[in-house]
């Protein structure tokens, strides 16, 4: 069964457009740097201390982040092992995997008895890779949509909810209702999801904590600090540690 493993130098803000893969399983792995995977009903990030799996088929597209991205793309050829993941979902980049991707990086082509050996464990690894939620539901309805689009170049944007009501022209009631179902989550909820997977983003990447709060519409960085410890549990400085691998 073979395996492949392309790795991209990307620069910033470039990516590809939503396409699919019907006869190959990905592992998207950003070895530095990070970018996001858009797939029809969530949107994930990747960073180096996670990667994103996606089964054959599924839709996606990928913009890369602030600081370019050192992308690895893992291709697993169908059939893929019934005890690899069915949906898509973040796993745990160990740091033996990270180390099993780069000794595949510095593997000659010819060499097929160590790469058929780092074969192996590259697919047991990511058979026992804990799974994390690290994903931001998407909404479909076209008026929702607008909004959605508004705060993701934008999660700093400080309007209220009768604010984003207006852009997507319905009333308070009818945006509350319709964005909870088709996110499973209130509307100041997702937002707040949106700005901690954005926090994770920008301090994986080094960028400060005074600026990550500015850029993410806290009035303060002593406000975002204390929204991140609620939240998770850590420190901003914590976060952006776990986020590096």
């Amino acid at each position: 069964m073979r395996l492949d493993i392309t790795p991209y130098d990307m620069p910033p803000g470039s990516g590809w457009e939503a396409h699919a893969h019907d006869d190959e399983a990905l592992l998207s792995y950003a070895r530095s740097g990070s970018c996001t995977q858009i797939m029809s009903a969530r949107t994930w990030v990747v960073l180096p201390a996670h990667a994103v799996w996606m089964p054959p088929g599924v839709e996606h597209a990928t913009v890369v982040g602030p600081k370019g991205c050192d992308f690895r793309t893992v291709r697993f050829p169908c059939p893929i092992p019934a005890d690899l993941p069915s949906e898509p979902c973040v796993i745990e980049v160990s740091p033996l995997l990270a180390q099993l991707i780069a000794a595949w990086d510095a593997t000659a082509l010819e060499d097929d008895a160590r790469r058929d050996a780092l074969r192996f464990l590259l697919y047991d690894e990511i058979r026992r890779a804990p799974h994390h939620d690290l994903g931001l539901p998407r909404v479909r309805d076209p008026r929702l949509l607008r909004v959605a689009d508004a705060l993701q170049a934008d999660p700093g944007d400080t309007r209220g909810l009768d604010d984003f009501a207006a852009v997507a022209g319905m009333s308070r009631r009818s945006f509350i209702r319709h964005f909870q179902s088709e996110t499973g989550l209130g509307f100041a909820d997702w937002r707040r999801r949106l700005r901690l997977l954005m926090a994770r983003q920008l301090l994986a990447e080094a960028v400060s904590v005074t600026e990550v709060a500015g850029a993410l519409g806290y009035a303060s960085p002593s406000a975002f600090i204390a929204m991140v410890r609620r939240d998770l549990g850590v420190t901003p400085m914590q976060l952006a540690k776990r986020g590096r691998g």
